[in-house]
């Protein structure tokens, strides 16, 4: 009977512990996972690729009286971000972008420049660094001003609603965005919820005397290579030096094709300095 007795009691004691240690499924444990699952859904849409190029045309609105720009990207992913912009078949500018370097030519100015994306930073107004870069063209995520965070953990925190067609999320609501003197940054991105891709994001600024706001749009997407591509892309810009807005169109493109990055600067170009702030 003593051995009976133990038995039912250390039966009790393990449903007990399990029991205990059971964890309570929260709101808040609901929204991370379906966050959790939107952002692994939102990249998978990227397409699994190393390396892009395309053609692309250029009008910008703010000088129409200027000719088209024309020109080649070349994109070995993580790595190098290659641009050759050409007039009446002639090479005019090149530039190569790496994660630790710039270095650009332009070959009617006879003019080199090899520097750093913080140097172009300061010159420009306006942080940016090559994964920025890179996700811009390609029309993915990328979250300004985290550096060094989990950007999976940093996605899940979120504010998100849907409208219409499309999920809607920011890095926090507008609410808190006024009335927070501490947040000087928004972010907000609009994905379409037939191919996930991103359609707009729009990012303001206020840590800054005067007031910093980017708007980027994708649209007319195609199937290229079982990949669903912008072949359109708009940005309108207004910063510390000024506005612009240019409207981007791509051609020709094709995924993972052996690339090479020539950049070959005449030796009797005179080098730039940049004029850092």
């Amino acid at each position: 009977m003593r051995g009976v007795s133990l038995y039912i009691a250390l039966i009790l004691m393990l449903f007990t512990s399990c029991h205990s240690s059971k964890k309570v499924v929260t709101e808040k444990d609901i929204k991370q996972l379906e966050m959790s699952a939107l952002y692994d859904t939102i990249v998978k849409h990227y397409g699994d690729y190393q390396t892009v190029k395309f053609g692309f045309s250029i009008d910008l609105e703010d000088f129409k009286s200027l000719p088209q720009i024309k020109g080649n990207i070349r994109i070995k992913k993580d790595s190098i971000v290659w641009i050759g912009v050409s007039a009446m078949s002639i090479d005019v500018f090149r530039a190569i972008i790496t994660q630790d370097s710039v270095k650009f030519y332009s070959k009617l100015q006879k003019t080199y420049y090899a520097g750093n994306l913080a140097d172009i930073s300061k010159e420009i107004g306006l942080s940016i660094d090559y994964k920025t870069i890179q996700s811009i063209l390609l029309d993915e995520l990328f979250f300004c001003q985290q550096d060094n965070v989990d950007t999976v953990s940093l996605f899940k925190s979120f504010e998100i609603n849907k409208k219409d067609n499309k999920f809607v999320f920011q890095t926090h609501s507008k609410k808190e965005f006024k009335k927070n003197d501490t947040l000087s940054f928004l972010q907000t991105w609009q994905v379409l919820n037939d191919n996930f891709r991103i359609s707009e994001v729009d990012i303001v600024d206020e840590g800054t005397i005067i007031e910093n706001k980017i708007k980027l749009t994708y649209s007319d997407f195609e199937e290229l290579q079982n990949i669903s591509f912008p072949t359109n892309m708009s940005l309108k810009a207004k910063m510390p030096n000024g506005k612009f807005h240019f409207d981007m169109k791509y051609s020709k493109v094709s995924f993972d094709e052996e690339l090479n990055f020539p950049f070959n600067p005449s030796s009797s170009y005179q080098k730039m300095e940049p004029k850092l702030k």
